[in-house]
């Protein structure tokens, strides 16, 4: 910046820890004293510092140039996105935009409409306010040889689909996708070529899937039209190990024998993040059994909005989903006379002690 950098809460005379609500207030003390559509003659009623020869804080600064910083202060500090990333990148970072987690913001311009700011809080300023709208903020229009003067309208929004792997997922990342597109090429806008746009895509730890990344009017370019937006939507690509269940969850199967599931083993897994975890079954895995290892499953990704984004960009995420492991057991193909006259054998033994067992408990009960 070639500039010092303006304090927004210094010119509406408020702390920087002040609710929303306190800002609007502070804003019409200052919008009442200020507005030149204000009648003067009433000015003692509303401003009794008019008598000092001082109508604010601001003075001796013009009136002009004080009603264009408190416009401009309330403009960006009345908004909740502009004012979380005044508050974390400065103006500096409002006048050259900022990279958010969940997507780009551009520089900001404030447009210079005093009267528009203060018509979005008093509601009204003028009987002809929607014609003065249409005058000073008129529609996007286009003028052509081909196609004469007329009005812009949007193209449709063009929508892709991302595969990201369950390691993307996990660890978060950043996509840089090629776009190829139409782009005026010369100044009389009459020739058009495509060329290839490249878009950066951050992807927060734990994105689920259907998840939508919007690049504002990053579409095609034509004369007579809008650009449309690009749209991303995350899905997932298929894992040779785990599987994604209810958003934050892992599911990951093992097979097992007969031999396992009733005498308990040990496994161990590899997870997502190149970790081992090591897996003790001391229970009877029966039918339907599975073994639940909390917090071992996807980030979880709450979506957050671009103003909490930014509060809590460099906060570590510690709540995750869970690892679910299921069973698949093998049984044997083949069975000899021999195996199947042992197995018959242990499994008589099995149901004999079964019922001693249960005699024993009942003894012990009476």
């Amino acid at each position: 910046m070639n500039r010092p950098e303006l304090d927004y809460y210094a010119v509406l005379d408020i702390p920087r820890s002040t609710t929303k609500q306190d800002i609007t207030l502070a804003y019409r003390r200052l919008a009442i004293r200020l507005c030149p559509h204000r009648d003067k003659k009433d000015a003692q009623d509303f401003v009794p510092l008019a008598q000092e020869g001082r109508l604010t804080h601001l003075s001796p600064m013009g009136e002009a140039k004080q009603w264009a910083y408190v416009n401009m202060a309330f403009d960006v500090l009345g908004n909740d996105l502009y004012r979380a990333i005044y508050d974390r990148y400065g103006e500096a970072g409002l006048f050259e935009g900022v990279m958010l987690p969940n997507g780009y913001f551009p520089p900001y311009q404030y447009h210079g409409e005093h009267m528009k700011v203060y018509e979005s809080v008093f509601a009204s300023y003028s009987p002809y306010a929607n014609v003065i709208d249409a005058i000073t903020n008129p529609p996007s229009l286009y003028s052509t040889k081909k196609l004469g003067i007329g009005v812009r309208s949007k193209d449709a929004d063009t929508e892709k689909i991302i595969q990201l792997s369950l390691e993307e997922v996990r660890s978060g990342c950043v996509k840089l996708m090629h776009v190829w597109r139409q782009e005026i090429v010369d100044a009389k806008e009459s020739r058009l070529e495509k060329r290839k746009h490249t878009l950066k895509l951050n992807i927060a730890p734990g994105t689920t899937a259907g998840t939508r990344f919007c690049f504002k009017e990053e579409g095609d370019r034509y004369p007579a039209s809008i650009p449309g937006d690009v749209i991303f939507i995350a899905a997932d690509k298929p894992h040779p190990e785990f599987e994604r269940r209810n958003l934050h969850d892992l599911v990951y199967r093992y097979n097992i024998d007969l031999g396992q599931a009733m005498t308990g083993f040990i496994f161990f897994i590899s997870t997502l993040d190149k970790r081992q975890l090591k897996i003790v079954i001391t229970d009877v895995v029966h039918q339907g059994y599975c073994k639940v290892i909390p917090l071992e499953g996807l980030p979880k990704c709450r979506n957050l909005d671009a103003v909490t984004a930014i509060k809590e960009a460099n906060k570590k995420n510690d709540q995750f989903g869970d690892l679910i492991i299921e069973f698949n057991y093998i049984f044997p193909k083949y069975l000899t006379p021999t195996m199947k006259s042992m197995t018959r054998e242990f499994f008589r033994e099995f149901h004999k002690l079964e019922v001693e067992l249960e005699e024993e408990e009942k003894q012990k009960m009476l």
